[in-house]
Order: structure tokens, then C-alpha cells, then sequence
């Protein structure tokens, strides 16, 4: 096959699998223990940045763990037999509105206290008889709400003590509705997922479990005020305590008890507990997953079968599932599960382990699951001399929950460095500028104080991150430990010779994006459960996994299978019958979300209509797919998933509806905003209707501003270009967005600005460009100005920025909403956002125009079935079934995946926080989509080339812009006269 390419293109081939070899081997060759050797041991040298005065992050809230720490080296130790216990109605203060006192919730008898609007708070004083370290829980029931869990804040004497303090977070209950279902092709689906309400209790932990214990909280001697402030989700509260801090009895302490109380190992048992079936868990995330080795139980050999619990989706801190089983014999039984930990390459996973509600023995407070490729069997911790559990005759519980604690000091040192990093790397650039001359000696080594020392200290602060992980079983030769190695040998390497360091920036900022990915990376803890296991002593543990020849068998028949079975219909597929109506729906996205779409439809739309549903899933990337069903005769009756330049080039084709036409349509497209709809109109039709729909928002820090004295956060473009001063004397910058290696978001880009400013893309019918106007001129001028006068940051992680400070404010889309929303505890308070700039009009009003690329969906033409399709297409826009589609999307993938659904209706139900809401609903008012025109591919190509000519390569921009018109220019009129449709208004059109 080689010896038929051109040698250009094998050499390429053999270049970069030898590139690939060598970076895999790089990162995996090993912890060196001689890479610190010969670096200085520094004492009391001052680390501190010239720029510390503008370091926000130091003025936050301190971590949970240096919180502790501090106090702990002040001398403060843990309180001794102290017990406060707070009925929730014996407050001493609550907001006017939102906080009630309210009797009869759930089975508990007397008064609760209900927090039931956002913002709302409640006080209580407490007198503390002696000083020392505390920890709190509180008795909660979780309310109906928007099926998020219940988020809290705490304050004590008005202040947070630490940041985690600010999103204390506490689960709901959820459990399986019936029993799994399968369809006509044998495939198993997951039932649906039931909330359960009832009265919980819950220690003040970290939200994301990088803390091993409940908080220790340091009271002094004396009255005190706690705050419970309201972030999400209403519920009560029945009582809290205040108490000293739990300690928890080693195994050893534990097994000399059993001895005292005589208790005596059991004989001939084995339990197994199937996990696909808990009794209760945290979150409708947790559900049943396939996997196909042979000895995973249950085995479905004609289809998918749902025989395990956990993967991808059981891996944030805080996630919880519950077993129950019968114990048939008081006695001691060996506890443990068959399981995969093949996610994070020779980094074990964490797991706390309670029965009936406690924690048998601080070992279970952190049961680590090594890494393996295959399936392991064995006890909790896997020792070869397992631990005693004593369980009495009856009914018991196992609870497994995320647990990412023991990671949770590395994690400081690496984030620690990273924000050293950060500041270094601004006080730097206040010397060199952003594009340092390469040639010239900049002698930073003089004119930075303590330049070597401090990169050496980075360096060890890694190289410690690496010793800690290394304790805690984590294989040396492990690559994701090898990413700390790399940055660790490139800090040395900067030191070793300060004159490379200016040329070197890019990689130190990408290095420490890199250190942010890391931590999110391994607090992801996934782990797969086939089984759990409650055993006696002398009775041997299952086998791991099949052997090899059994293996080859199953897989064998799985081969055979696949050419019987239809991977791409979803559910249950129906063949068309006389007298049946049955429509063939094909989506442009991933098999979770179809499979929601086809239950749906299964259990709501057919029973409506009587109109049976196929639903088959495309590649989100192959839109070329439908065009070629359409040339062959073979589409379906309707598609979903579409990308919003696609449905015009079907209208003029003539292969899609009007949908217009349908006498509703106006009430339907009622649903939207007007702007949503301009991409899917054609020739007086529309040919399409939004899913849904991104918005551009301006995301900005409210620590730093304040810190900076602006007061007025930027309504306007000038007010921004007035700010951008202010932030790059203080070493920060603005952000807006450029995708330097995604052209085809060029336009979304430039979009705001040509709106804003009054411009089109297009006159006179879509045959000619109108970005030659005054008005996409001034647009142009504004865009790039940003990057060539004010010289803001062409490429670079705002998210990362964002947290680090760097980049305080900036403009951005949903996904760093969510971003911000679920992987950024510390800012938790401290970040807001609002409608993204604009240009003030002569009326006072302030144009905020902008779009957000969107996927749509359309009716084929000449299926037989239109009628039927708009039913389908009506059923799928609405506000309830949207409503239900983004709870179940969120309760499959988490928060991460939550459906900015187009319907305005539906956004509101969604579980966004309401300040958000009102912030994306003032910004859809002006929400407005570009007009989408037979060869406007040419636009987008072309107006990415003039962001590059001007900024990159120093063009005149009227020369710029007029080149990019001419080409843009030259393609519409060659489509059009393609498609036989000659000048607008000629009777050629």
C-alpha cells in the first residue's frame, strides 16, 4: 500500500509515527529522580512578584487546605465532646422573601426551615464553649424543583473562611421508574429515572471531593453567626449541628473489637450484588452501561445489554450510588467488586465506602481501585490479607461515593505553581512587550528579582506534586504525571538560560493551561462496577476475567451479529405496513441524545398523533449525506441536527418544504426570536426551525474590577477600548474572540460589529456583497482595531486567563458559561455576565446585535408524508417536550451538556440560576443571525482572509476589504448563474 503513494507523502507518514513514538515515550519514560539534583535548597527566598499587588487570586478567599494549615501552624486543634444542635426554626435573622418557616415536609414532624428563591439567606448564632476546630453537617429534604442539586453558601461573621465555602452542595435522591425495556432488535435501554424525596443528612464537605473529610471550621471561644445563602434549588432545612470533629477508628483499632466481642468469621457464602441496580444515588447521571468481556453479568448475547454501573458518567466528587443485600448470618464477611479502572492511566481511582450510613474504619474513607487495562476482582483495597466486616443477620447497605481527596495536595502545589507562573510570565512581558526581539539579551536574570530562584521553586513545587502522587500509588511511568515532568524540566531549562525565556512565552502560557488540565483531568475519578461482592473468608473470589479462547468466541458471535444488526436506527424500528403511517427521521448527533429523542417519541408523539417514529443517526459532520439520500431518491421524511447553512441549499434546490405554508406556521415561529429564523429564509419561504441557538455574552470578574476601580462595567465598544488601557497597565488584557484555525467562525466573529453598526453582508437580492458600505467599513475598522491598535491577545484560553486573572473580562459563548458554571469553584461569587457590548444608537438605545451558530431542522419534499413531518416538527419545538429533553440530556451527561434550547418558552424552565436567564433574554432581544445566500461559503472564507491581511500581514484595510468583495463577488454571481438565477429583478430570477 506504501509503494503506491508519492515518497512525500510516506515520508510524512513515517515522520510523524516516529514523532508520535517518541512524545508517547517521552511521557511515559518515568519519574527522573535526578532531574532536582544539583538545584540549591532556597531558604526564605522571597517568591514574591512585582506584580503581587495586582495578584487577585491572593486576595480571594484562601483554599480549604490553607485555610487549615494555617491554622493548624497557629496552634488550633480539634474541639473535644461538643455537640450544638440548631432546630432550622430557631434563626436568628432571614431574608424578607424566599425563607419560611413551613411544618409537615416529608415524615419529619414539627417546623423546617424552607430557602425557596435564589439569594434568599438564613442566620443562627451559636455560642461556642471553647475554641478549636468544628465540623458542621445539617438534616436537609430536597424540594421539587429543577432536578439540580441543591447548591448553598456559608458564611461565618459575614465572611466566607475559605472559598469552597461558597458552593456547599447536597444530592438529591433518584432510583429507577420500572424496569429496563428492550426493543424489537434486542437492544436493552435504561428505565426512566425516578426522584424520590426524603429527609438526608450531610456533613459540610467539598463539592468536588478534593478534600478527604467534612471541613474543619475554626471557631473561637464565644457567639458566632452562620449564613446559609441560597445558590440552587429550594429546600428545608430540619436542624443543624455543630460539632467536634469526627475521628475515624483505624482497621486495626477495628479487628481488636471484633476479638473483644468474639465475633467469628462466616462460612460458605458468597453475595453478589448486581450494580447495574442500585437502591438509591445521587444524580440520574449514574445509569446502566454495556460491556461485552463474557464473564460480565447479565451477558446479552443478542444485543446490547445494560450489565454495569458507572463509566464515564460516575466520576465527579460527591456522586453517590446505594446497594442493599441481605446478609444471611451475623458474622464477619470479606466486602468488595468486581470493577474497571482503566480511565486514568496508572492513576488509581478513589472511592468512599459506608455500610448502613457510616464508615466502618478510616481505610474506607479512601478506597483506592488501581489502574489495570482488564477487569479486576478482590476486597476493597485489594490487600492480600482482606479486611473483617461485621454484619449482622438482616438487611444492610453499601454506599460508594466520588472521592478525590488524597489527590487534593498535589492539586494545591500544582495550582500554586500555576498562578506563580502566571504572574511571572505578565512580568516578563512588562519588559520584553508580546513580541520580543529574538536576537536581542534582555538580561531578565537582573532586571527580575529572584528570576532563577523562583523558577527552580516552581519546578520543586512540581517535582513535589509528582513525590505526593507517586505515595499515593500512582505508577511513575504514568503520562499523565509525565505532562508535571515535562513542565518541571522546562522551568529548569529557563533557569539554566534566562536569554531563551522571552522566546519561549507561548510555551510558558500553554504550559500552564496545561497544569489547569491536569487537575480537571484527574479529579475526574470514572470507574466501571459489574458486581459487588459480600463473601465469607474461605470462600474464593470470582474470576476476573474470561479466558482467552471464550473471549475469541463471544467476540466471534458479536462479528456475526454485526451483520444482522442496524447500528444506525435507534430503538425500536418499524416496518411500514399498509394503512401505518410511520416517518423516518434522521439526527445529526450523538447516539445519547438520540436515544432520548427516539423515547421520547415512543412514549409521547406517537401516542398523540398515532404517527410511528424511525429515528437513525448521521455523523453530526456529514451533512453531505442528505444531499446525497436526495439525489438518490432515498431521504427521509425529516431531518434534525442540521447545520444552519444547510436548509437553503436544499430550498433552492427545491428538496425541502416551505414551511411557511402550513397555516400554523406563524404560531410556531413564535417560539423563536424573529432573528433566529433570517438563516432559513429564502425567495419569500422558510425552509427551517431552530433546535438551538448559542448567545455571545460579556463574562467578566467582579473581584477584579473592583480591585481596578471600574465601577461601570463597558455597555459600549468605546467604553471597552477605554478599559483596555487600564487593564494592560496592570499587566491584563481583553478578550474577543478569534479562531485562527476555524475560518468558518470568522463571520460569528465579525458578525456583532457589521449588525451593530447597521451593515449587511449582502444587497440587492444576495448577488452582491455589502461589506464595501460606510457602515460594514466603521465594522471592520472596530473588529480589527481591537488586535492592531490596542493589541489585544490574538489567541488565547479564556477560560484559563479568566481564572488566573490574566483576563478579567472578555467576550464569550455558552460553553464557557458552563465552563465557569461547573469547573471553576473558586471564582463561585466572583464572576458575572451580562449582555456583550454594542454601539450606542441616536435614540439612547445601545444595538447589541449579535448571532450564534445553531442546528435546525427540515422537511423533505416529495416524501409523501409532510403533513405527518410538521406534526413531528411542531411536537419537537415545543416548550414542553424541549423542557424534557434538556432534563433528561442533563441527567444523562451532566450539567456540562445542558440544551440551549432556541425555545424561549423552554429556556426559562431549564435549570439556569435566574440572573443568568434575565441576562440571556435581554441579550436574544437582540439576537439576529446572518442571511444565509447561494455562494456565501465565499463570505466566510473571505472575511477570515481579512481579518488576516490587516492583522497579521499589515494590509490597508479599504484594500483588504475590497480584494475579499471582488472574490466574494465573483463566486455569488458564478452560483447564481449555476442555478440559472441571473441579476435580482431580471426575468432570468
Amino acid at each position: 500500500m506504501l509503494s503506491k503513494l508519492p515518497k512525500y507523502f510516506v515520508g510524512l507518514a513515517v515522520a510523524g509515527s516516529i514523532a508520535y513514538l517518541a512524545v508517547d515515550w517521552f511521557l511515559s519514560r518515568g519519574y527522573d529522580r535526578n532531574a532536582m539534583a544539583g538545584i540549591p535548597e532556597y531558604d526564605n527566598v522571597d517568591e514574591s512578584s512585582i506584580l503581587s499587588a495586582q495578584d487577585i487570586n491572593a486576595k480571594l478567599e484562601p483554599s480549604y487546605l490553607a485555610y487549615a494549615a494555617e491554622r493548624s501552624a497557629q496552634g488550633v486543634s480539634d474541639a473535644e465532646n461538643v455537640e450544638l444542635v440548631l432546630p432550622a426554626a430557631a434563626f436568628s435573622s432571614k431574608s424578607p422573601s424566599g425563607a419560611a418557616v413551613e411544618s409537615g415536609i416529608g415524615d419529619l414532624p414539627g417546623t423546617s426551615l424552607v430557602l425557596s428563591e435564589e439569594n434568599a439567606w438564613v442566620e443562627y448564632e451559636i455560642d461556642v464553649p471553647r475554641d478549636g476546630f468544628y465540623q458542621i453537617g445539617m438534616t436537609y429534604y430536597a424540594m421539587p424543583g429543577k432536578r439540580a442539586s441543591v447548591l448553598r453558601s456559608l458564611q461565618i461573621d459575614g465572611a466566607y473562611p475559605f472559598y469552597q465555602a461558597k458552593k456547599l452542595e447536597f444530592t438529591r435522591l433518584w432510583t429507577e421508574e420500572g424496569d429496563t425495556w428492550f426493543d424489537n432488535q434486542g437492544n436493552e435501554y435504561n428505565a426512566k429515572q425516578k426522584e424520590t424525596f426524603g429527609w438526608q443528612y450531610r456533613e459540610f464537605r467539598d463539592a468536588e471531593a478534593k478534600v478527604s473529610e467534612p471541613f474543619r471550621f475554626h471557631l473561637t471561644q464565644g457567639k458566632h453567626t452562620l449564613r446559609l445563602h441560597m445558590i440552587r434549588e429550594p429546600a428545608a432545612i430540619g436542624e443543624i449541628r455543630v460539632f467536634a470533629p469526627v475521628r475515624l477508628p483505624s482497621y486495626e483499632e477495628v479487628a481488636k473489637s471484633y476479638e473483644t466481642n468474639g465475633y467469628k468469621p462466616t462460612t460458605g457464602h458468597l453475595i453478589k450484588i448486581q450494580a447495574e441496580s442500585p437502591t438509591l444515588k445521587s444524580d440520574p447521571t449514574l445509569r446502566r452501561i454495556e460491556n461485552r468481556e463474557p464473564l460480565t453479568e447479565p451477558f446479552n448475547k443478542k444485543g446490547v445489554g445494560l450489565n454495569t454501573f458507572g463509566d464515564l458518567a460516575w466520576k465527579r466528587g460527591g456522586q453517590w450510588a446505594e446497594w442493599a443485600f441481605e446478609a444471611p448470618e451475623s458474622g464477619l464477611y470479606e466486602v468488595g467488586a468486581r470493577f474497571g479502572s482503566w480511565w486514568l492511566n496508572g492513576i488509581p481511582v478513589e472511592r468512599i465506602v459506608s455500610i448502613d450510613g457510616a464508615i466502618p474504619f478510616r481505610e474506607m474513607n479512601a478506597v483506592k481501585f488501581p489502574y489495570e487495562e482488564n477487569w479486576q476482582v478482590g476486597d476493597f483495597g485489594l490487600r492480600d490479607e482482606p479486611y473483617l466486616f461485621y454484619l449482622e443477620k438482616g438487611e444492610h447497605r453499601i454506599r460508594m461515593e466520588v472521592q478525590v481527596g488524597s489527590l487534593g495536595e498535589a492539586f494545591e502545589k500544582v495550582r500554586d505553581v500555576s498562578r506563580k507562573m502566571s504572574l511571572l510570565s505578565r512580568e516578563i512581558i512588562l519588559y520584553t512587550g508580546t513580541n520580543p526581539d529574538p536576537n536581542r539579551d534582555w538580561e531578565l536574570e537582573r532586571k527580575i528579582p529572584n528570576l532563577i530562584p523562583r523558577l527552580h521553586l516552581m519546578a520543586r513545587g512540581l517535582d513535589d506534586a509528582m513525590k505526593m502522587t507517586f505515595e499515593l500509588g500512582v505508577d511513575p511511568s504514568s503520562a499523565e504525571v509525565g505532562q508535571l515532568g515535562v513542565i518541571r524540566d522546562q522551568l529548569l531549562d529557563m533557569a539554566e538560560d534566562p536569554n531563551t525565556i522571552p522566546g519561549r512565552m507561548q510555551a510558558m502560557t500553554d504550559s500552564q493551561s496545561s497544569l489547569g488540565l491536569w487537575i480537571t483531568n484527574l479529579s475526574q475519578q470514572s470507574l466501571d462496577l459489574d458486581y459487588l461482592i459480600v463473601k465469607s473468608p474461605d470462600t474464593p473470589w470470582p474470576p476476573a476475567e474470561a479466558h482467552w479462547a471464550k473471549k475469541a468466541w463471544y467476540s466471534f458471535q458479536d462479528f456475526l451479529l454485526s451483520f444482522r444488526k442496524d447500528y444506525s436506527g435507534i430503538g425500536n424500528v418499524y416496518e411500514a405496513g399498509e394503512g401505518e403511517r410511520t416517518l423516518d427521521v434522521w439526527v445529526a448527533r450523538g447516539r445519547d441524545w438520540v436515544e432520548i429523542i427516539k423515547q421520547l417519541a415512543d412514549e409521547d408523539f406517537t401516542p398523540q398523533t398515532g404517527i410511528k417514529v424511525n429515528v437513525n443517526v448521521i455523523p453530526a459532520q456529514a451533512m453531505n449525506l442528505l444531499m446525497l439520500s436526495t439525489t438518490s431518491g432515498k431521504q427521509p421524511d425529516a431531518a434534525l441536527g442540521v447545520e444552519a447553512e444547510v436548509p437553503i441549499d436544499f430550498a433552492i434546490r427545491g428538496a425541502v418544504v416551505d414551511l411557511s405554508e402550513f397555516p400554523d406556521y406563524e404560531d410556531i415561529a413564535s417560539r423563536f426570536r424573529p432573528g433566529a429564523l433570517i438563516p432559513y429564509a429564502y425567495d419569500g419561504g422558510a425552509y427551517a426551525l431552530p433546535e438551538n441557538q448559542n448567545f455571545t455574552m460579556l463574562f467578566y470578574r467582579t473581584d477584579i474590577m473592583n480591585e481596578l476601580g471600574v465601577e461601570d462595567i463597558p455597555e459600549t465598544w468605546d467604553e471597552v477600548m477605554d478599559l483596555i488601557p487600564i487593564l494592560q497597565q496592570n499587566g491584563m488584557d481583553f478578550y474577543y474572540p478569534h479562531a485562527s484555525n476555524a475560518p468558518q467562525l470568522a463571520v460569528n466573529e465579525f458578525s456583532p460589529f457589521l449588525f451593530q453598526y447597521g451593515g449587511e453582508y449582502y444587497k440587492e437580492g444576495g448577488s452582491r456583497s455589502a461589506l464595501d458600505t460606510p457602515e460594514a467599513m466603521e465594522a471592520v475598522k472596530v473588529w480589527t482595531g481591537l488586535f492592531t491598535n490596542y493589541k489585544i491577545n490574538k489567541d488565547a484560553n479564556f477560560y484559563n486567563r479568566f481564572r488566573s486573572g490574566e483576563m478579567p473580562i472578555g467576550v464569550a459563548d455558552y460553553s464557557t458559561y458552563v465552563l465557569l458554571s461547573t469547573a471553576a469553584p473558586e471564582l463561585s461569587g466572583w464572576w458575572e455576565m451580562k449582555p456583550m457590548p454594542g454601539v450606542r444608537q441616536e435614540d439612547g438605545r445601545i444595538n447589541r446585535s449579535t448571532g450564534g451558530s445553531a442546528q435546525t431542522g427540515m422537511i423533505f419534499k416529495n416524501t409523501g408524508m409532510e403533513a405527518e413531518a410538521w406534526e413531528f416538527l411542531k411536537w419537537w419545538t415545543s416548550a414542553d417536550v424541549q423542557e424534557r429533553f434538556g432534563g433528561e440530556l442533563e441527567s444523562i451527561l451532566g450539567v456540562e451538556a445542558r440544551w440551549n434550547t432556541a425555545n424561549v418558552e423552554a429556556l426559562e424552565r431549564l435549570p439556569w440560576p435566574a440572573v443568568d436567564i434575565e441576562a440571556i433574554l435581554e441579550q436574544w432581544e437582540w439576537f439576529r443571525e446572518r442571511e444565509v445566500v447561494l455562494g456565501g461559503y465565499y463570505t466566510t472564507r473571505h472575511v477570515a482572509n481579512i481579518w488576516n491581511e490587516i492583522v497579521l500581514n499589515g494590509k490597508n484595510r479599504r484594500e483588504a476589504v475590497e480584494d475579499g468583495i471582488r472574490e466574494i463577488d465573483r463566486e455569488l454571481r458564478k452560483k447564481r448563474e449555476e442555478f440559472g438565477l441571473g441579476e435580482p429583478g431580471s426575468s432570468a430570477e
